[in-house]
């Protein structure tokens, strides 16, 4: 069995190559499924998401998955969480959500604008009825074409 990416030959049924270290059968499923292969390289990952919301903490254009979002929210949850955990005075979740606030903003805006609409529809977290509607368009696929916001990504 040859690898795929420096072409010396492993032993018959290797996982990943003795000489370069690639894994082998990834590599072979790359090689016959590229559309497929590429997909799940772009995907956004949790830690990739983390740093992308905080690359753009301040950043209220363009569009954001809901991939990005969600890891997002998942993160300052579990942060919100543990801080609650260790300290009970509640300082330490004070400061975080303060440090939180305007990413998490920024984010759900952007991916409001994945799905066609003005990040100040946020505003209706205010009323409990219209944070279902948020909640519901936040959880929505963003439109395929290119919008106001920009091109989808």
């Amino acid at each position: 069995m040859f690898c795929p990416k420096c072409g010396k030959e492993d032993s018959e049924g290797a996982k990943f190559c003795a000489h370069c270290g690639t894994n082998i059968e990834a590599a072979t499923f790359t090689k016959y499924a590229p559309s497929v292969a590429n997909d799940a390289g772009d995907q956004m990952t949790f830690g990739k998401a983390i740093s992308t919301c905080f690359s753009k903490f301040a950043d209220f254009n363009g569009r954001a998955s809901r991939p990005e979002y969600w890891w997002f929210y998942l993160f300052t949850v579990l942060v919100s969480w543990a801080a609650m955990l260790v300290d009970h005075t509640q300082i330490l979740s004070g400061l975080i959500s303060l440090v939180f606030l305007c990413p998490a903003i920024a984010a759900a805006t952007r991916r409001l604008h994945d799905t066609n609409r003005s990040g100040w529809w946020q505003l209706l977290y205010f009323t409990i009825i219209g944070a279902i509607f948020v909640i519901v368009w936040l959880a929505s696929q963003g439109s395929d074409q290119e919008n106001e916001y920009g091109a989808p990504l």
